[in-house]
């Protein structure tokens, strides 16, 4: 469930790390590393480095460390701990205690405390060097001329707003509350989107993603209690329609979102 809000809850929370010094790595189950890294150059890459910049585009936190970043990514369940601390105290769909096994990996530091990533379910990991350029414009910051790209798309509109190559940083949560927010059919194709559409699109995505921002998480949506079955349209009353698009349970409301 971490979406670009929770990530950014991350990027603050290592902030205050900046400037340390690492001093070991500990990933207890080497696949959780992916790319052409293994584990013990891994180490001795980051070995001695100091955390100069934390980034997030999208859902990818990235830790600068000089002449190399590390990047995590925290799939349905991760989470970042600082200094002990869970950066954010809940999170849905997996449990909220903090057990050593499910300790994915810990970057210790020489002068005090660590950042660990914490993921039950195991489908977040790390890598060093990500390749950033795969990854669409930030979802915080999209313009419409950005989103002009889904009026040559057949795909469902929903499936384009989960592409992280499209745009990213949005999730199953933030795409339903943006959708039922703008009044788009979650099954509409891209190519029949007018101007005006994309429009309100951009504009919705970003308005969502601040206002959700301050209420404390993606979660925090006016559909998000009603996403359940028999739940109503906050905005006209009528019954929600509940399908899979592109791959993931969708939340719509049949009268309003055309």
């Amino acid at each position: 469930m971490p979406e670009l809000i929770e990530v950014d809850l991350y990027r603050k929370a290592a902030e205050s790390a900046l400037g340390r010094t690492i001093a070991s790595v500990a990933i207890p189950n080497e696949t959780y590393l992916v790319g052409d890294t293994d584990l013990s150059d891994f180490q001795s890459v980051l070995y001695g480095c100091q955390l100069r910049g934390v980034r997030r585009i999208g859902k990818l936190l990235l830790l600068d460390l000089g002449a190399v970043s590390v990047g995590m990514r925290f799939g349905m369940t991760g989470r970042l701990i600082v200094d002990g601390e869970p950066s954010i105290d809940q999170l849905l769909y997996t449990t909220n205690e903090v057990k050593e096994k499910h300790l994915r990996c810990v970057i210790t530091f020489e002068e005090q405390g660590a950042l660990s990533m914490i993921d039950p379910r195991r489908f977040g990991n790390v890598e060093l060097g990500p390749e950033e350029g795969q990854l669409g414009p930030d979802a915080a910051t999209i313009t419409s001329e950005e989103l002009t790209m889904f009026q040559s798309s057949s795909a469902s509109i929903k499936a384009l707003l989960l592409n992280q190559k499209r745009i990213a940083g949005l999730g199953n949560l933030l795409c339903d509350e943006i959708m039922w927010r703008s009044g788009v059919n979650p099954t509409r194709g891209g190519r029949t989107m007018e101007t005006t559409d994309i429009e309100l699109l951009a504009s919705t995505i970003r308005g969502t993603i601040s206002e959700l921002s301050d209420r404390g998480g993606s979660h925090m949506g006016d559909l998000q209690s009603e996403r359940r079955q028999g739940g109503s349209c906050p905005i006209d009353g009528s019954e929600l329609e509940r399908d899979t698009v592109a791959g993931r349970t969708t939340w719509w409301c049949p009268e309003h979102q055309l």
